[in-house]
């Protein structure tokens, strides 16, 4: 349990202080943790739009790269100018590269199921498996979120943070539902 504990510890980490030194301020996780809940709601309501045979060509592949860069390039953006109220700064000056650092979730968003669809494409596994798996990658992300507001909180795992994870993904999937749906 100590290496899985370690290993997920770290992955946390990684998504979100990007192997900084310093440790996150309450504003930056925040931050963080938006840019985490937004990117995976567009992402998983791109895959709930996919067909199977989306993933024979690019169109799949193009579907969610294009909508995890054009989210986190809209999102760099807006929150840099929303920043630029709180402050003197020029919308386009020092926050950017702030804004920058924390939308990289959105990004990371699009990272496993990219890697899914591509699988597909090369033929390595089928396309019905590869979106069920991309679309539970997302999922899993968006359950895991109750342990990672929790850890960033300095809380310890429990049975309150794992229910929040839970219900923070089924309030994220009927998001995603909702925005395939309205789109349709």
């Amino acid at each position: 349990m100590t290496l899985f504990y370690r290993a997920i510890k770290q992955g946390v980490y990684q998504i979100f202080h990007l192997r900084s030194e310093r440790p996150l301020s309450r504003q930056d996780a925040s931050s963080r943790i938006s840019a985490f809940v937004y990117g995976d709601i567009l992402i998983l309501a791109a895959l709930i739009a996919l067909y199977p045979e989306d993933l024979l060509g690019l169109k799949a592949v193009s579907y969610i790269v294009g909508t995890g860069v054009s989210t986190y390039f809209a999102h760099v953006l807006a929150q840099s100018i929303g920043s630029s109220v709180e402050t003197d700064d020029h919308p386009l000056g020092g926050h950017l590269r702030q804004e920058v650092w924390h939308a990289a979730p959105i990004a990371s968003a699009a990272l496993g199921p990219t890697l899914f669809m591509v699988a597909a494409l090369l033929g390595w596994i089928g396309p019905d498996l590869a979106l069920q798996l991309a679309i539970l990658v997302t999922v899993i992300r968006l359950a895991g979120l109750g342990w990672v507001v929790g850890h960033l909180r300095g809380e310890r795992v429990s049975v309150r943070t794992l229910l929040l994870g839970i219900i923070l993904a089924v309030l994220c999937v009927a998001a995603a539902l909702l925005k395939t749906v309205a789109t349709d």
